[in-house]
Parts: structure tokens; sequence; C-alpha cells
């Protein structure tokens, strides 16, 4: 999960999200990894940032293996410390539409607050279609740009902080809105996915594809 920073350089970005919005949003990353609900198998998360969700999906959990990708290498090295000691979360420096894994390797694959970031959606999509096995489901969440409330549970608060105001000015900046999220679908329908379940999680706009071929 990553949103800009307004700082200068990949580093400086990394730093920045590290430091506040990868702490507060732990409860956040909990929660979309209980709905992924892997319990065996390879989870691939797309544009993985300091890597929490990766982490959060193979806690516990011996019978998967959880993958990040990322293109940035500042972001990998906060992934890389987060993970610690944990044997069965792995992170790679790669780029969403070239994927380097073989078709049909992962059960389950997710794109948090990522797709709003993409040059090349098409592409993506085709390739996280490739590498999912039949059956196999992708994840996408984006900020809410029109969401009015804070959900309860959702954020890590250190007292005041962040106040619910600062975190709607976000999702308002950097989510997505109704246009932006129809594009969205408009590419998804144009894929190999062909659609998908459109809802709502906490404060995000989800959609659920799932690669239905043989």
């Amino acid at each position: 999960m990553q949103l800009p920073s307004p700082l200068g350089s990949d580093a400086l970005r990394a730093w920045a999200y590290q430091r506040g919005p990868a702490r507060y949003y732990q409860p956040a990353y909990r929660h979309i990894a209980a709905a992924v609900g892997i319990e065996e198998g390879t989870f691939l998360d797309l544009c993985c940032g300091p890597g929490w969700l990766a982490i959060h999906i193979a806690a516990g959990k011996p019978e998967v293996d959880a993958i990040g990708i990322d293109h940035s290498e500042a972001m990998l090295a906060y992934a890389l410390r987060n993970r610690g000691p944990r044997l069965n979360v792995t992170f790679r420096h790669m780029e969403a539409d070239a994927i380097i894994y073989p078709p049909g390797t992962f059960h389950a694959a997710a794109a948090v607050q990522a797709a709003h970031h993409w040059k090349n959606t098409a592409a993506i999509l085709k390739e996280v279609h490739r590498v999912l096995v039949p059956g196999g489901k992708f994840y996408i969440y984006e900020a809410d740009a029109e969401q009015s409330e804070v959900p309860e549970g959702w954020i890590h608060k250190q007292g005041i902080w962040p106040p619910a105001a600062w975190l709607k000015r976000n999702w308002s900046r950097y989510g997505m809105d109704v246009q932006a999220w129809d594009t969205l679908k408009g590419a998804v329908r144009a894929s190999p996915f062909g659609g998908g379940e459109d809802g709502r999680h906490g404060f995000f706009r989800r959609m659920v594809l799932t690669r239905s071929d043989t």
C-alpha cells in the first residue's frame, strides 16, 4: 500500500511512508489480509511498498508463501527490514507489467492503493491473470476519494494522530472517485478477467477479479 508524498526522492518517499502511513494503516492491512483469507498456496502482493500486506497474509500460516514485488528499491529495503526472520515472505524488485513468474504460479493476488499509479493498466491486468491459477482471485483496493467517515477499527491512532480530517483529505487527494473507478472497471472488462465483483471494504473501493478459464 503506497500513497504519494510531496518529498522528492524515492528514498525520502519510502522513509516518509515507513514512518507514517505504514504504522497507522496496520489495522487496514490486517482487515485486507483476513478478507483475502488464503490458508495455503502462493500469494502475490503487487506494488507491495514496505511489505506489510504480504507479511500479514503469511503470518502464522506456514503453508502460505507470500511474495511482494515493487519497482522501488527504497520501498523494498524497508519491506526486507519489516519481514525480519520470516521464512515464508519474499520481496523482489520487479515491474507489475513484467512479472517474472510462470503461468499459474499464484493462488491469490492483491494490489492495494496502487492502481492509480499504473501507466499500463491493460498489461498489468494481463500479467496478473497469466500468473494466477484457474479460480485464483485478484483483489484491487483503492481509497474511496468520496469517503466521508473513518471506519472504526481501520486506523491505528497514537493520541490524536492521525486526525480524521487529515485522513479524509488524503483519501480525497490520492484515492479514486467514481469516474476514475469506472475507468478502472472498464479496463477490467476489457482484460482477460472480463469483469469482477465491485464493492467496498472499510474506506476502500474494492474489486475482486477471478481467473475463470481452465
